[in-house]
C-alpha cells in the first residue's frame, strides 16, 4: 500500500501543477486516476479520499459540468461529515462550495441545506470574515423570497444584522447596507413602520461615515421616500426624492439608480396632478444620464 500512497501523492502534485497552468483536460484525467488510487490506498482514511473527490469536483465545475461536479463534491462532503471530531473548517469550505453550486443550478432546497451547514460551521471559526457569513445568510433569504416564503426569509436578514453589528459595531457602513436590505424586505412586505425604522437608522449611519453626496446616502433617501410614498405621506416622500436627486446630480454621469429615483418622483407628481412637472423631471434625468 505504501507504493500506492506515494503514487497518490505524486498524482496530486502533478494535478496541482496542471491546474495552475490551466491545462484542464489533462488535470481532470489525472484527478480521475488519483481518485481511483485513493479508493484503493485509503479505504479507511477520510482526508485523502475526500480531497480526491473534492479536487475532481472542482475541476468539473471549472469545466462547466456542474451536475457531475455536484455529485463528486457531495461525496467529499459526506466523508467529511463522518470524521470525528469534525473539522469545522473543512466542513464549512465544502458546504459553502456546494451551496453556491446548488444555488447556481437552481436546486434551491439543497442549496438552503448546504448554506445552513456552512453557516453552522462558519460561526465556530473565529477568523472567518463576517461578510462571508452575511453573504450566505442573504442568499438563503433571497431563495426563500423568490419561492414566496417571505416569513422564512426574515430570520436570516436579522441573523446577518446581528453578525455584522457584533463584528463591526452599530455604526459601520456595512451594517447600514444590511439594514437597507432588511428595510427593503419590510417595504416589499408592506411593513412600513419597520421599514421606516431600519431605513432611518441606515441613513443616519451613512450620513455619519460618508460625504454628503455619496451614492449610498442618495440610495437611502430614495428608499425611505418609497416607504412614505407607499403609505401616502406625499410631502415627506417628495422632499426625500428631491434630496436624493440632488445628490445624484452632483455626479458627472449618475448611475441608473438616478433614473429610478426620477421615475418614482415623477409617479408621485402625476398622482398629485402635476403631470408637466413630472415630465420635466424625467427628461432632465434622461439628459443627465446620457451626458
Amino acid at each position: 500500500m505504501k507504493g500506492e500512497e506515494q503514487l497518490w501523492s505524486i498524482l496530486n502534485d502533478k494535478l496541482d501543477n496542471l491546474r495552475a497552468s490551466k491545462r484542464l483536460p489533462e488535470a481532470i484525467r489525472v484527478a480521475e486516476t488519483a481518485l481511483e488510487v485513493a479508493k484503493r490506498a485509503f479505504p479507511d482514511a477520510a482526508d485523502p479520499l475526500a480531497i480526491s473527490f473534492e479536487k475532481l469536483g472542482q475541476l468539473l465545475d471549472q469545466k462547466g459540468d456542474r451536475a457531475s461536479a455536484k455529485a463528486y463534491l457531495a461525496k467529499a462532503h459526506a466523508i467529511l461529515e463522518k470524521v470525528k471530531p469534525p473539522d469545522q473548517r473543512a466542513i464549512y469550505r465544502s458546504a459553502r462550495r456546494l451551496a453556491f453550486l446548488c444555488d447556481n443550478l437552481g436546486h434551491s432546497e439543497e442549496a438552503i441545506g448546504f448554506y445552513e451547514k456552512a453557516i453552522a460551521a462558519g460561526i465556530q471559526l473565529e477568523d472567518l470574515p463576517y461578510s462571508d457569513l452575511g453573504t450566505m445568510l442573504n442568499n438563503v433569504a433571497l431563495i426563500f423570497r423568490k419561492s414566496g416564503r417571505q416569513k422564512a426569509a426574515e430570520p436570516y436578514y436579522l441573523h446577518a444584522l446581528q453578525i455584522y453589528e457584533k463584528q463591526l459595531g452599530p455604526d459601520h457602513a456595512d451594517v447600514a447596507s444590511v439594514l437597507n436590505n432588511l428595510a427593503v424586505f419590510y417595504t416589499n412586505e408592506r411593513r412600513y413602520t419597520e421599514a421606516e425604522k431600519m431605513h432611518l437608522r441606515a441613513l443616519s449611519i451613512r450620513e455619519k461615515v460618508f460625504p454628503p453626496n455619496h451614492p449610498d446616502i442618495a440610495q437611502s433617501k430614495c428608499n425611505l421616500a418609497v416607504v412614505y410614498h407607499s403609505r401616502g405621506d406625499h410631502a415627506k416622500a417628495a422632499e426625500l426624492y428631491r434630496a436624493s436627486l440632488k445628490s445624484w446630480e452632483t455626479s458627472d454621469k449618475p448611475s441608473k439608480d438616478y433614473e429610478i429615483v426620477a421615475s418614482n418622483y415623477a409617479d408621485l407628481l402625476r398622482s398629485l396632478g402635476h403631470a408637466r412637472k413630472a415630465h420635466q423631471v424625467e427628461v432632465r434625468a434622461r439628459k443627465k444620464r446620457l451626458g
